[in-house]
């Protein structure tokens, strides 16, 4: 399962809309699970983010009394308690948030709104970087605790991701890449999806929609049970060249999702497979708050 887009396989592909925000913690803690997902299903499983306004307006968060003061103030005092929403998410499957300071929203950017059109427009521009673009954008967000509102923000993800600016500006402020939006807005809204994230499982003509976080064995579950057993997990065989072909895959990624993606126990039964690809610069170790990552030399 690829992030974003992908290749249908012999006419066995289960497609999984995820409908989510680049803000949610709660997605972030689940790559994990989908990683897991992408290597014991063998490509036959499409997952396509669904982008769906998280926080349309932070004024619909904020404590009114709060908001009585000021707009300000009121949101001066909901991101201390959005900062402890987002810490309590790393229970889910470790991957490591450890915010102490947040400024994602202000009174001049009261909305996620733009993370989910930054997205869509990469996805019209360049739908091979969106799934990079997105899993950026959330590492951004929130291990690197960068205020990504500010349009400079998405700007440095998109370089990042190797995209050219102009071409990216352009498309962002126009008229198709609303529309894109809008058409996601739609989708969340005609399933009467009021949790996220939410997940509409799909597999010739068969549908299922879950609602909330849903780990690898509940994935499993659903995809087994969907195809009548015609989609079963295997677990990919684990070796230095898997390993290292993953992280080029995906370009950054946590020790955790690689651990899910090849069902190992722990961490410290990956770490022969990586200690000789960090000590002869193939790959290299990120720090952040809580943890660390891996990208691709």
């Amino acid at each position: 399962m690829e992030r974003g887009g992908a290749v249908i396989f012999g006419g066995k592909m289960l497609t999984i809309s995820l409908f989510t925000d680049p803000m949610m913690g709660l997605s972030y803690e689940s790559e994990p699970f989908l990683r897991k997902v992408e290597t014991h299903f063998g490509g036959q499983v499409q997952c396509r983010p669904v982008m769906s306004g998280l926080v349309r307006n932070v004024y619909d968060f904020v404590d009114p009394n709060d908001l009585a003061i000021s707009p300000e103030y009121a949101i001066a005092q909901y991101l201390p308690r959005l900062a402890q929403i987002y810490n309590a998410e790393q229970s889910i499957s470790g991957m490591p948030i450890q915010i102490t300071e947040l400024a994602l929203f202000s009174t001049e950017r009261p909305s996620s709104v733009p993370l989910n059109l930054a997205y869509k427009a990469v996805e019209l521009i360049a739908p091979d970087k969106a799934a990079a673009f997105l899993y950026r954008l959330r590492f951004a967000t929130i291990a690197e605790q960068r205020p990504t509102t500010e349009f400079n923000e998405i700007l440095r993800v998109v370089e990042q991701v190797g995209i050219d600016k102009t071409h990216f500006e352009r498309r962002y402020h126009s008229d198709t890449a609303q529309a894109a939006l809008e058409h996601d807005f739609r989708s969340k809204k005609s399933l009467n999806i009021d949790r996220l994230p939410a997940y509409l499982f799909e597999y010739k003509g068969k549908q299922q929609l879950v609602k909330g976080v849903l780990d690898d064995q509940a994935l499993f579950a659903i995809i087994t049970k969907l195809t009548d057993g015609k989609l079963q997990p295997q677990a990919p065989a684990i070796s230095q060249s898997a390993v290292k072909k993953l992280i080029e895959k995906h370009k950054l990624i946590s020790p955790i999702e690689i651990q899910y993606a090849f069902g190992l126990p722990t961490i410290d039964d990956l770490m022969p497979y990586l200690i000789p690809l960090l000590e002869n610069a193939t790959i290299k170790r990120i720090e952040v708050k809580g943890g660390w990552f891996l990208s691709s030399a």
